[in-house]
């Protein structure tokens, strides 16, 4: 997982990813820990996705863009296009069956 510290910055590391997942999550809130425990858990189980996570104290230039108006949220991306976005904190197993069977390959 890498940080991202803007819009910008998402995009450029995003390129050349065929699969990406965006987390932005507030690390001072309960949910956000929550699904940012799931998610890494998740991603270890599966290694075909690219994650990003953006801190929202960091980083307000992607929630405009994307419509996003609570945290965290996962945003979930097929070819440079956002396919998915997955509010609330859920199991990793959750966060795993979206990555595996939400995303085209």
């Amino acid at each position: 997982m890498q940080n991202v510290f803007s819009y910008v910055d998402f995009l450029q590391k995003m390129a050349g990813n065929d699969r990406v997942a965006l987390l932005i999550h507030n690390p001072e809130n309960e949910f956000s820990r929550c699904a940012f425990r799931s998610i890494t858990e998740a991603m270890h189980l599966s290694q075909t996705i690219s994650v990003f996570i953006a801190d929202v104290s960091q980083v307000q230039d992607i929630h405009p863009v994307y419509e996003i108006t609570s945290e965290p949220s996962l945003l979930l991306f097929v070819n440079g296009k956002l396919v998915s976005t997955v509010e609330g904190c859920h199991e990793s197993d959750y966060f795993k069956a979206m990555i595996n069977l939400g995303l085209p390959k």
